[in-house]
């Protein structure tokens, strides 16, 4: 069975969409027993640093196992990428066989503008959206779901992941300047699927940080934030997506839970016994993660 891809987007940083990646893949390969990668296209290597850490980080970017040498390889014509030794098993400190990455660089920043170079460098061999296609294909029946953490905006980067991509989701911070981009995204990826004949369908919208405290996360989320949502596919006249039921609490057990030294036993250790509402911290990420099943066993 081919992999169930999702690109994980949103044009405004700080909204725990890197954590939203990592939360999702650890709870599917712990707590569901998915076959899962992580593919990081984010130039910060968040993700990457939350799933390695930086001493394993740093020797993958030296031995040139890295997303940035595949692209770098296009622009250079050279061959130093493999992309069989670059995706690392048993990612995760929490040790899961069945969890694993395809790193990023901070490198990639050098080259993220070059990008659109590659269809010439490679004689039209390549479009420079379809670098990632070109390396992963022949891996998509060796996972049940694959992960991206895309960078904050639509350039060749994500387009990349857009392009392998069966569903895209949103994880937004329920306030306005964070929900202000949310019709660019749809619009975009909208646009740009069509353009490219692709499969590409929205998953829904997250909400993270919640804090329950705040009157401004209240009264976006009960108005300013559903309304713009849906108004963004009615106006492209296409089926909207649903806002998850699971509502992600503003925690700081769930910012520790990315720092790689921490060294938890269990997923349930990781993110947390501490009640926030009526769950246990790592409760609502399995809701999550049974949403997502859910919704993409629907579609």
């Amino acid at each position: 069975m081919t992999a169930q891809v999702v690109s994980l987007i949103n044009l405004k940083g700080g909204v725990a969409k890197t954590t939203t990646t990592v939360q999702l893949a650890e709870c599917l390969a712990s707590e569901f027993s998915q076959r899962v990668l992580v593919i990081d296209l984010d130039p910060q290597t968040n993700a990457t640093i939350a799933l390695i850490g930086e001493d394993k980080w740093d020797k993958l970017d030296r031995d040139n196992k890295t997303i940035f040498h595949l692209f770098n390889d296009k622009l250079e014509g050279t061959n130093h990428f493999d992309i069989n030794k670059a995706i690392q098993n048993k990612a995760s400190n929490l040790r899961l066989s069945n969890l694993s990455l395809l790193a990023s660089s901070i490198r990639f920043i050098d080259i993220q503008d070059r990008i659109a170079e590659i269809a010439v460098k490679t004689h039209h061999s390549i479009a420079p959206m379809e670098v990632l296609k070109s390396a992963i294909a022949h891996k998509l029946d060796s996972y049940d779901y694959i992960l991206i953490d895309c960078p904050p905006n639509l350039g060749y980067i994500t387009q990349n992941g857009i392009e392998i991509s069966d569903y895209f989701l949103i994880p937004t911070i329920p306030d306005r300047l964070s929900i202000y981009g949310l019709p660019q995204i749809i619009k975009n990826i909208h646009k740009f699927s069509e353009r490219r004949s692709l499969k590409i369908r929205c998953l829904g919208l997250v909400i993270t940080k919640y804090c329950s405290s705040s009157g401004l996360h209240a009264k976006v989320m009960k108005g300013e934030l559903a309304e713009r949502y849906q108004q963004s596919f009615a106006d492209l006249h296409i089926d909207s997506a649903p806002i998850f039921q699971t509502t992600i609490p503003q925690a700081n057990t769930t910012a520790e839970a990315m720092e790689y030294e921490k060294g938890p036993k269990t997923f349930r250790e990781k993110y947390g016994y501490s009640k926030s509402g009526d769950l246990p911290l790592y409760k609502y990420v399995v809701n999550l993660a049974k949403e997502f099943i859910e919704y993409i066993n629907d579609g």
